[in-house]
């Protein structure tokens, strides 16, 4: 049971680019001009099963991020592929408060 579990759950870092690109997608369609980047360890290649694939979205100053969370969360499941399941952690930032995640490795999400 552990091995089917470790095996199971470690698909998904190994999908980081696809599920990157759904919520860059789901992202553009809900701000248009966005941009997205991968962070943290699956932009560092440092990727364990317990591993989520932190996705930062720098957006615009002045643009309402109250509900965008949910928007390109839920846009990126229902039209774009991103499975329910998935470890995507959202990060939405201006351009000055991404500043501290731009320190260490980026890779860009292009859609």
């Amino acid at each position: 049971m552990p091995s089917s579990w470790v095996k199971y759950h470690f698909q998904h870092p190994r999908k980081w680019r696809e599920y990157a690109q759904s919520a860059a997608r789901a992202a553009l369609e809900v701000v248009p001009g966005v941009e997205v980047y991968v962070v943290g360890g699956v932009a560092e290649e440092k990727t364990t099963v317990y591993s989520d694939i932190d996705i930062l979205i720098v957006v615009p100053e002045g643009v309402d991020r109250k509900n965008l969370y949910v928007k390109t969360i839920t846009k990126a499941m229902d039209k774009h592929g991103l499975p329910l399941d998935a470890p995507v952690e959202l990060h939405i930032a201006t351009r000055e408060e991404a500043r501290h995640y731009m320190k260490s490795k980026v890779v860009e999400a292009k859609p």
